[in-house]
């Protein structure tokens, strides 16, 4: 198992690596190169497609990894631009029905992402993530009142490291944010599971389970209600074996809910909640040494592992998001020989998943790491192509 998600590991490994160490003096908007920028398509009636929609950059390399629908006219996009290895500045970005526009956000470190991000209204929106300076990471939490953005002080109770990867909103005073921490012990460091909430007033850490002997990680969080939320992970015993993990609030306490692990190292990545009996998870799973997408359904009683397409040399699903009970869209990457990663778009219409054609314009890595709808036929997914963002749009 990863210590991080693997959706950011593998961007910043990519990024560092084929791009170097670079360092960043601002987060002024760039636009991204011109020979991927497509115009979003007008559509007849009857026909729906993804295309790439233009977004902006920092002043290097940029990527989004959250994304969160308020209305069609207002969607929010978060992430990061510059290398984890140099200077780092959080990147969010705003669509307001016509175009993506760059929103200053404070950046209170060397190095600053952000990762995932809820709202509740127009003027109420949580990003998460996480800062440094240094070999440490501390949380990271910004909230949006109708203005501007605002770090708000979070917990980081561990010695090592502290990140959050996902956020979900219950109500303006009901929300969860969800991670992992590092701490040191006799035999190294361990990661363990980071839950934190928000009362209306301030974060705190609420307590979570970590089911492995090794280390334990959760990367996404969904709310049916103040007395029901997911979150999924992984866990990693000391012998290297491990799986899946999903646990549950009831109001009380979080636990852990048994989830399948077909093949080895299975991961759940994202999680999306229609009703209290409809709650999907994806991510990713090893058979055979081969990286195979991984969805899983609760049905109100249990998890199942439900068939997906597997399409090109290792796809992974970084995200999910539901609509309804027949329209569910999954997100993520896939290899060819020729990229190192393509976009994969995969949508469940109520009895099966089926690809869905999403443009590619990167030309060696290319990966939708989040998706959200604003409603049945306006759905946008983010990530990075190369070192630029990338936005893509579901419409008619």
């Amino acid at each position: 198992m990863m210590k991080r998600s693997i959706k950011v590991a593998m961007l910043l490994c990519v990024v560092a690596v084929l791009l170097g160490v670079l360092s960043l003096k601002t987060v002024g908007a760039k636009a991204a190169p011109s020979n991927w920028r497509v115009s979003q398509n007008r559509f007849s009636s009857n026909t729906c497609k993804w295309s790439v929609v233009p977004s902006l950059n920092g002043n290097s390399n940029s990527a989004l990894s959250g994304v969160a629908t308020v209305s069609a006219n207002d969607v929010w996009a978060v992430g990061g631009s510059g290398s984890q290895l140099g200077a780092g500045y959080t990147l969010i970005e705003h669509w307001n029905g016509t175009q993506w526009q760059v929103v200053t956000s404070p950046s209170p470190d060397l190095y600053n992402t952000l990762t995932g991000v809820a709202a509740v209204s127009a003027s109420n929106v949580w990003a998460v993530g996480w800062h440094a300076n240094g070999s440490t990471t501390q949380t990271l939490i910004e909230h949006w009142n109708g203005t501007q953005w605002s770090v708000v002080t979070s917990p980081s109770p561990a010695s090592i490291n502290n990140e959050l990867y996902g956020v979900a909103a219950v109500s303006a005073s009901d929300v969860w944010a969800v991670g992992f921490l590092s701490t040191n012990t006799a035999t190294g460091a361990v990661d363990q599971t980071l839950v934190e909430h928000w009362n209306g007033t301030n974060w705190s850490v609420v307590k979570s389970s970590n089911p492995g002997s090794g280390s334990d990680h959760l990367a996404g969080v969904a709310a049916v209600s103040s007395n029901n939320v997911w979150t999924v992970g992984n866990y990693a015993n000391s012998d290297g074996s491990g799986g899946t993990l999903a646990e549950h609030w009831n109001g009380t306490s979080w636990s852990v809910v048994k989830s399948p692990s077909p093949g080895s190292g299975g991961d759940l990545t994202g999680v999306s909640a229609v009703s209290a009996s409809n709650v999907w998870a994806v991510g990713y799973t090893s058979i055979n040494s081969t990286l195979q997408t991984l969805t899983e359904h609760w049905n109100g009683t249990s998890w199942q592992v439900v068939k997906s397409s597997n399409v090109g040399q290792h796809p992974s699903f970084w995200a999910v998001a539901a609509i309804s009970a027949s329209n569910v869209w999954a997100v993520g990457s896939d290899g060819t020989n020729t990229k190192f990663n393509q976009t994969l778009t995969e949508r469940w219409n109520g009895k099966q998943w089926s690809v869905v054609a999403s443009p590619s314009p990167g030309s060696f890595n290319t990966q939708l790491l989040s998706v959200a709808a604003a409603s049945t036929t306006d759905v946008w997914a983010v990530g990075v192509a190369d070192s630029n963002t990338l936005t893509e749009h579901y419409h008619c």
